[in-house]
């Protein structure tokens, strides 16, 4: 897979996919979906909630000779999550012989084994015992006590970003992106970890690279951050402090959630990851869709109470995810009268299941009023069961306290180019994704 260069935009501002990176189009019949196509990768909503329509259960294709099938209602995701059948790791399957679909990915990177392994064992990728004792090591850093605790530096944080981005701007027009969203979300999941700052460059450059999945990048950036992460946690093994980095240390053999030195390894750069560039997205969709959607920016502006509920809003509108971590079926289950077979891949969509109108009214339409009748988030943007993310808390927090500073400082905010020229870039396997935001205050 290959990263999509910036070329000519659609009339929503999307930057066309080209042809996807690997199968051929021949060992797949022509009503079935790849998974990287053009037309899913630069419009998901509309693609996959179309698959919806067709049927609750969709073969698709992964590679060429790699079926998957797509789960794209709102309900059987939902459940479908929860469900200990499908499972993360074909290791989790007794007498599993068939492929790997995560293996098959990683291989499409073409990366040293030394680096492939760091991409395999993290939480997203394993199950219970072992995904219970990862999870269990790093708790105590996203607990509701400690993400309480986080909120004054975060305001503090999100004012200051903003006041200098208004001391730079030149006409009143500001970069909105890599002013204030990014800066916000790598300096909180980095502070939180124990990530120093003349480090953090390390980290995101490789995050970068993740998203776009450049092999040739990939082979430079992620040496660089795993020898980074290997250094940084044997100087919290030598001086503790109150961070990640220093539980992951810790965490050894004779502990109650004991980890290896890969483990550890994995878990601080997956925890950095995510902190990072879903963070970053959510909070600059959330603004773009409030320029582009003036009667929402007037209700959030004349009722700031809104805005709690209103972030769980932008997730399920507009969050940066399409999909959750692939899954694999421990057995043999129906679904909807579709047999799925042990050992099939199976992949649970959220962007379709976010929109399902057998869940919503209009669920097309931005509603920052919108509130669940279950008292639930109203979505599934941060997946569901045992893998739920354990950062949605804290990326909600970002999103909402960046939200209340921009509207609170400039009532007259707008967006300052037309809304066709926003630019969004296309990338396998998650929204796609606006790198830059450009505001007038």
């Amino acid at each position: 897979m290959h990263s999509i260069q910036h070329e000519e935009r659609s009339a929503d501002g999307t930057v066309p996919a080209p042809a996807a990176a690997g199968p051929t189009g021949t060992g797949q019949p022509p009503h079935e979906p790849y998974l990287f196509a053009q037309d899913l990768l630069a419009r998901p909503a509309e693609g996959y909630g179309a698959m919806r329509e067709q049927g609750p259960v969709v073969r698709g294709w992964l590679t060429d000779d790699q079926p998957v099938w797509l789960i794209t209602r709102y309900d059987d995701v939902r459940d479908g999550l929860r469900d200990g059948r499908f499972v993360n790791s074909p290791d989790a399957i007794p007498d599993h012989t068939g492929d790997d679909p995560r293996r098959m990915l990683v291989d499409m990177l073409n990366l040293p084994e030394e680096v492939q392994r760091y991409f395999l064992v993290s939480t997203l990728d394993i199950d219970p015992p072992d995904h219970t004792r990862l999870r269990g090591a790093v708790g105590r850093a996203f607990s509701a006590r400690r993400m309480k605790a986080l909120r004054p530096r975060i305001e503090r944080l999100a004012g200051e970003l903003l006041a200098d981005l208004q001391r730079r701007s030149e006409d009143g027009v500001v970069e909105f992106a890599e002013g204030c969203a990014y800066p916000l979300a790598i300096t909180v999941i980095c502070e939180l970890a124990g990530v120093p700052e003349e480090h953090r460059a390390v980290f995101r450059r490789w995050g970068d690279d993740i998203l776009v999945m450049d092999p040739e990048r990939l082979r430079v950036s992620s040496p660089a951050v795993i020898g980074t992460v290997h250094e940084l946690l044997r100087q919290r093994r030598a001086e503790p402090a109150d961070d990640l980095l220093s539980t992951l240390a810790a965490s050894g053999a004779d502990t109650k959630f004991p980890l290896t030195e890969e483990e550890a390894v994995a878990m601080a750069l997956n925890v950095v990851m995510a902190g990072y560039d879903n963070t970053a997205q959510l909070i600059i969709n959330s603004v773009a869709a409030l320029m582009t959607h003036p009667d929402q920016l007037r209700l959030l502006r004349d009722r700031p109470d809104l805005l709690p509920g209103a972030v769980n809003e932008f997730v399920r509108w507009c969050g940066p995810d399409i999909f959750v971590r692939m899954r694999i079926a421990a057995e043999d289950v129906d679904l909807h009268g579709t047999p799925i077979r042990k050992g099939d891949a199976v992949q649970f969509v959220l962007v379709s299941a976010n929109r399902d109108p057998r869940e919503y009214t209009d669920p097309d339409r931005l509603d920052v009023t919108r509130r669940p009748h279950d008292g639930s988030e109203g979505h599934i943007g941060f997946g569901q069961g045992i893998h739920y993310c354990i950062g949605a808390h804290l990326s909600r927090l970002q999103c909402e306290i960046t939200l209340r500073a921009l509207l609170e400082r400039h009532p007259g905010l707008q967006l300052a180019v037309a809304p066709e020229e926003l630019r969004r870039t296309v990338i396998p396997g998650a929204a796609p994704r606006l790198g830059r935001l450009p505001l007038r205050l």
